[in-house]
């Protein structure tokens, strides 16, 4: 029996436009909104990803959600373009670009098809998302992402090597009541999506090896 299941996506897409969400989003995911530690500690580890990177100058930061990078991009001196499926989101993230000529854009996207032109962009940034995705629409989300970057892509995955996930199958094997996580990548998983959407990783960022499943990866198009 499998143990994984692949997102509702449909649902996914309908729970962020909820205004109720978005007001506890912060607030139950990050402890503290966009100063909050998980935010940081992710944030270094896209710095760590991008680091050396030459000539990159505007990001599409997709989905901006809340706005949980809107200020640490814009402080990092990148002209930054915010998108979200959710209107609630882009207009909770606009809070923190108020005022800054460097947010330059604001819109509501599908990641599925993206309103750009073929390497419009220096950079995207894709964190906390594609765990929601099934495969089949995460290839293609790839393949947008590839399509509309000029050469980068940043984004963030959930993998297998993590013992609080082992833990969760050994207990589900017991008959325990347990939710195990949906789709979780392994290396060679990951590799072969990556490269059916005309990339190759070139920077791997792990978050403390074994006990959290979140790695933050550097694509470039091939």
């Amino acid at each position: 029996m499998n143990e994984t299941r692949e997102p509702d996506w449909d649902a996914k897409k309908s729970h962020y436009q909820r205004d109720d969400v978005v007001d506890a989003y912060d607030n139950r995911r990050f402890k503290g909104g966009v100063a909050g530690p998980k935010s940081e500690r992710k944030w270094r580890m896209i710095l760590k990803a991008v680091r050396g990177l030459p000539d990159i100058k505007t990001v599409l930061d997709l989905p901006c959600g809340t706005g949980r990078f809107t200020s640490r991009i814009l402080e990092h001196g990148w002209k930054l373009i915010n998108g979200d499926i959710s209107g609630p989101m882009l207009a909770r993230a606009r809070e923190y670009g108020q005022g800054n000529p460097a947010l330059v854009g604001s819109a509501r996207m599908n990641a599925e098809q993206l309103p750009f032109a073929d390497g419009a962009l220096d950079l995207v940034i894709s964190i906390r998302f594609l765990m929601h995705v099934p495969h089949d629409v995460r290839i293609r989300i790839f393949r947008e992402y590839a399509r509309v970057s000029k050469r980068y892509v940043v984004m963030d995955v959930r993998h297998k090597y993590c013992l609080n996930l082992w833990w969760k199958r050994f207990r589900k094997k017991l008959g325990l009541k347990v939710k195990v996580p949906e789709h979780r990548y392994s290396i060679a998983e990951l590799e072969r999506d990556v490269e059916a959407a005309g990339m190759r990783i070139v920077r791997k960022v792990w978050n403390a090896p074994p006990f959290s499943e979140k790695l933050v990866l550097l694509c470039e198009k091939k």
